[in-house]
């Protein structure tokens, strides 16, 4: 995005009193408030579904940030027939503090609530569940599987091996294994059952809800960045946000299940929901995004960050595998570490 860019602020109903740059985007000062414009590039079906999505939201009290169409009431303004850009509100406030405890529970809170409210709030098409859809997580378990094999074998054959690749040829048999385990697992339970409920009633998440897209300021919380939604199981979004904090939290046991509480005081979980949440938060989902951003980017130098991130997944290992178990132990049809599906 350049200076020259700003032009297409022409098509808009507004005027604009001055622009600032910002990550990836132009923050603007105009007579209908302070707008963030940024190029677009995906789906304009998917957009037209996100602000009703968002205009929803708003009708039932959350603040959000919604669109702002072009004087032809357009979300996706083309410009020089190559390029499309969209106007956001820009909301004031700071991310929520991952350190506060007290910010967190009214985020888990105000997630619970919104997937109340999102639940069944349009009617969904097959259209809909064509485009809306978010992957199958079996799937996609079963890709990340492949890759960490794929890695495995990769860094076997070198003559020579760095830190990083020699931390990782140490650990990956026992985590692969563990990887493959909960690949197995989420097979054998209700999962698919869950994903076709919520594409046949219509649960949408956010799609990444954490802590960046959380704002706090004048009393209010905010959720923004709704790019991501889908229809879907929506404990992906609790389990996203879970494994976020935890991670910087050391998986503080007694964290996680106040996080759980404040979520279900709101919409409680079911018993299959439970066993879902559990399995997800077992899968080494960030000792695969480590190995995928090793084999993607310049092997010949490994960041140091790189190798401590590695070391913290490792030293927490033991305490994410208890919270996932944690999640489970006192429900009723928890016996000897498993749940009975149905049938």
């Amino acid at each position: 995005m350049n200076e020259r860019d700003l032009q297409v602020l022409e098509q808009y109903p507004f005027t604009v009193n001055g622009s600032w740059r910002t990550r990836g985007a132009f923050l603007l000062d105009t007579s209908a408030g302070r707008l963030l414009l940024r190029e677009f590039s995906g789906s304009v079906y998917k957009l037209q579904k996100e602000q009703e999505l968002l205009q929803h939201l708003r009708d039932c009290g959350y603040l959000v940030d919604r669109m702002e169409p072009d004087s032809e009431g357009r979300l996706a303004t083309v410009y020089r027939e190559y390029s499309q850009f969209v106007v956001k509100e820009s909301l004031d406030g700071r991310e929520c503090d991952t350190r506060s405890e007290s910010e967190i529970l009214k985020a888990a809170s105000l997630l619970a609530g919104i997937h109340k409210d999102l639940r069944g709030f349009c009617e969904v098409t097959d259209e809909d569940r064509l485009r809306l859809a978010a992957a199958d997580v079996v799937g996609e378990l079963g890709r990340h599987n492949r890759e960490l094999r794929k890695i495995y074998s990769f860094i076997r054959k070198k003559n020579r091996k760095n830190e990083f690749e020699s931390a990782y040829l140490t650990c990956c048999s026992s985590v692969l294994a563990e990887a493959q385990e909960t690949e197995r697992r989420l097979q054998a339970s209700s999962y698919e059952k869950l994903r076709n409920q919520a594409l046949t009633e219509g649960h949408f998440c956010h799609g990444e809800y954490i802590h960046h897209n959380i704002l706090v300021g004048n009393g209010q919380m905010a959720v923004i960045n709704f790019e991501k939604f889908a229809l879907d199981v929506q404990v992906n979004d609790l389990y996203l946000f879970l494994r976020k904090i935890l991670e910087k939290q050391n998986y503080d046991f007694r964290l996680g299940s106040r996080i759980m509480d404040a979520y279900e005081q709101v919409r409680p979980l079911c018993r299959e929901e439970k066993e879902y949440l559990s399995l997800r938060m077992q899968y080494p989902e960030k000792f695969w995004k480590l190995a995928n951003y090793y084999y993607n980017t310049n092997k010949a130098w490994i960041p140091g960050k790189h190798m401590e991130k590695l070391e913290k997944f490792l030293s927490q290992r033991e305490k994410r595998v208890s919270f996932s178990k944690e999640i489970l132990y006192n429900e009723p049809n928890y016996i000897n570490g498993t749940t009975c599906l149905l049938s």
